[in-house]
């Protein structure tokens, strides 16, 4: 089974982004980093997963596609 871009999921905060040197993207091994290091996730992964705290409670989930087309 291959996973595509498309199904893979990471959390982003635009805020921790903004007052971190665009470390936005969630680590569960780092916690706050650039995209290249953020932990994926599957969609069932993401859907079970609790967000982690951020600035303004802003954290979501975001296709890796979409991350490195807008964020990375």
């Amino acid at each position: 089974m291959t996973c595509e871009a498309s199904d893979r999921w990471v959390v982003y905060s635009p805020n921790e982004s903004a007052i971190s040197d665009s470390a936005g993207f969630w680590s569960n091994e780092f916690g706050w980093v650039q995209l290249d290091q953020a932990t994926q996730f599957s969609l069932e992964d993401a859907l079970d997963a609790e967000l982690p705290v951020s600035v303004g409670r802003d954290a979501r989930f975001v296709t890796w596609q979409d991350a490195q087309r807008h964020y990375g």
